[in-house]
């Protein structure tokens, strides 16, 4: 298990600030998101990244899967390659995204694609779910389904399909507060990152990462590695 920090911020000053932040704090990844940045700019993302390549997830999210980017679908296309050649430690890139443009796909050997799927609305039946795990799962490197707790039974459906996956393949859990207890629990089931925030959460549910720290602390779950 990493215990990554999702990190927003309007300049890439801040985003650096932040980033460092948050490692000091204790994390073990930090997800830059992108496409909260106002401007594009391959010189100052390197620097932000320097010496932290290593530890960085790039996210770049479309607006149909809850992402803030204000260019079209081709710039972002195309921004999504300089970032693979930045050779951060993961990219993520949505499934209809790499369906869409396969090349994306093919990333550096430093480098992990997160494939990902997500549903800002409801969590779909066992049946959908599991072909959405085979499809983000099909590209060779970490799948990522992530859906909307609507009730308490959706963080058991999406368990249950976690629990099956390939132990360190898989991230999968529900937003909102309903899907609190599939968030945290999910590293015992095998997922390998979990998502926590500093103070502004990127997503709805995320705790802060000092907090997810000390429940696993508490708990006496500290599998980091």
């Amino acid at each position: 298990m990493k215990v990554c920090a999702s990190l927003s911020a309007k300049t890439y000053t801040l985003l650096k600030k932040k980033a460092e932040t948050a490692i000091k704090l204790g994390a073990d990844l930090v997800e830059l998101r992108l496409d909260y940045l106002h401007t594009f700019s391959a010189e100052k993302l390197r620097d932000v990244i320097r010496g932290i390549e290593g530890r960085c997830i790039l996210t770049l999210r479309s607006s149909k899967e809850g992402g803030r980017f204000r260019g079209g679908e081709a710039k972002r296309i195309q921004l999504l390659y300089h970032l693979i050649d930045l050779k951060p430690a993961y990219i993520d890139i949505e499934l209809e995204t790499v369906k869409r443009e396969k090349k994306l796909a093919e990333v550096h050997a430093e480098t992990t694609l997160i494939v990902s799927k997500h549903s800002f609305t409801d969590t779909p039946n066992q049946s959908t779910l599991s072909r959405w795990v085979g499809e983000v799962l099909s590209y060779g490197g970490v799948g990522k389904v992530v859906t909307t707790a609507r009730r308490f039974e959706d963080n058991l459906r999406v368990m249950e399909v976690l629990k099956q996956a390939p132990k360190g393949r898989l991230i999968a859990f529900c937003m909102g507060e309903l899907g609190l207890i599939s968030r945290v629990l999910a590293p015992m089931l095998g997922s390998p990152i979990v998502y926590t925030c500093l103070k502004e959460a990127t997503a709805p549910g995320q705790i802060e990462l000092s907090e997810a720290l000390r429940f696993y602390r508490v708990i006496g779950y500290e599998d980091r590695r």
